[in-house]
């Protein structure tokens, strides 16, 4: 009999490590983004309402010249403001003006749809068309002046049983507005 002598082999342990430390940083470095785009998501919300279109034939004209309805539209320029009032019924005129994009040319036409709202309680939605060529601010300017009074006119309450949209204090001049030309 051979004398190999076979040799046992020690077997050694090795520590396993992850390094946890790259993921740390990446969590936290998505921590981090993921705060502030759910912060900066809901920062300047502006709720829209786009015009449509209905299939349903209009009511005869006896009855529109009975009950008329006011529409009223503010067209956006770059330099002016365009008013426009007009109604359903046939027999009353339109009205029509013209003023600058300044605090008191927009203190005009806010005073034009108080008397309308002072008229009639009901009355709560004004279409807002803008050129493409007007600037976020002056477009939110013109908004803050439609929505909010100014000083020196008193809150007009709105009828028993009204319907605010969501977001809209009861002390608001006009609760709707429709945004015209939205281009997405």
């Amino acid at each position: 009999m051979s004398k190999f002598r076979f040799k046992k082999r020690k077997q050694v342990a090795t520590a396993f490590e992850v390094n946890v430390t790259p993921m740390l940083d990446l969590f936290s470095v998505l921590i981090i983004f993921l705060l502030a785009t759910s912060v900066l998501s809901s920062v300047g919300e502006l709720k829209i309402e786009v015009p449509f279109l209905s299939s349903k034939p209009p009511p005869p004209q006896e009855k529109i010249d009975k009950n008329p309805e006011k529409t009223v539209s503010v067209t956006i320029d770059v330099r002016k403001v365009k008013y426009q009032q007009a109604t359903t019924a046939s027999s009353l005129p339109a009205n029509e003006f013209e003023v600058d994009l300044t605090e008191d040319g927009l203190d005009k036409i806010q005073a034009a749809i108080y008397a309308i709202r002072k008229e009639n309680a009901a009355f709560d939605k004004v279409t807002v068309f803008t050129q493409p060529e007007v600037s976020y601010a002056k477009l939110v300017m013109v908004l803050d002046s439609l929505r909010d009074l100014r000083n020196g006119r008193t809150p007009i309450a709105f009828p028993a049983g009204y319907q605010f949209p969501s977001g809209v204090e009861q002390t608001s001049l006009i609760t709707k507005i429709v945004l015209g030309d939205v281009l997405f």
